[in-house]
């Protein structure tokens, strides 16, 4: 991929919208495969700690020069199925983590991603805990929540 340099920003924004978008499997459909090298990407990560505080965001673009981010590449590569959304049919525990948000957009192996991790709901909560130590820090949220 054309990705060439890794870029750790983070800027102050509004909060964004909340859209969910799944991804498919290596036969072309969504984030972790289809279209482009797998560990390659550029991710627009915003937090959100609670409604109503300001967002902080970072970009993390892959392949990457620098360790830490290139770890940071590889740890978001083995846990592209996080992306997924939820299925409808998924029985999840009735419990509420916190108000905290990550929304993910952009693309990974070629393919858009456009998702928002939670804690409302056990499944959830599943999908923000394999993200948030991978991407909190480099957003400078806590430690992985």
């Amino acid at each position: 991929m054309r990705c060439l340099a890794a870029t750790i920003a983070v800027l102050a924004l509004g909060a964004g919208g909340l859209v969910v978008q799944g991804c498919g499997d290596e036969s072309g459909g969504g984030a972790a495969g289809g279209g482009g090298e797998p560990g390659t990407g550029n991710l627009q990560i915003t937090y959100i700690p609670e409604p109503g505080t300001k967002p902080r965001q970072a970009d993390l673009v892959c392949p990457a020069t620098a360790t830490d981010v290139a770890a940071a590449c590889e740890q978001v590569e083995s846990l592209t199925a996080a992306f997924d959304p939820v299925p409808a049919d998924q029985a999840c525990s009735q419990q509420y983590g916190g108000p905290e948000q990550i929304v993910l957009s952009g693309t990974w192996a070629g393919q858009p991603v456009d998702t928002t991790l939670t804690r409302t709901n056990g499944c959830e909560i599943d999908r923000y805990a394999s993200l948030a130590p991978v991407l909190l820090p480099l957003v400078g949220g806590p430690g992985g929540g």
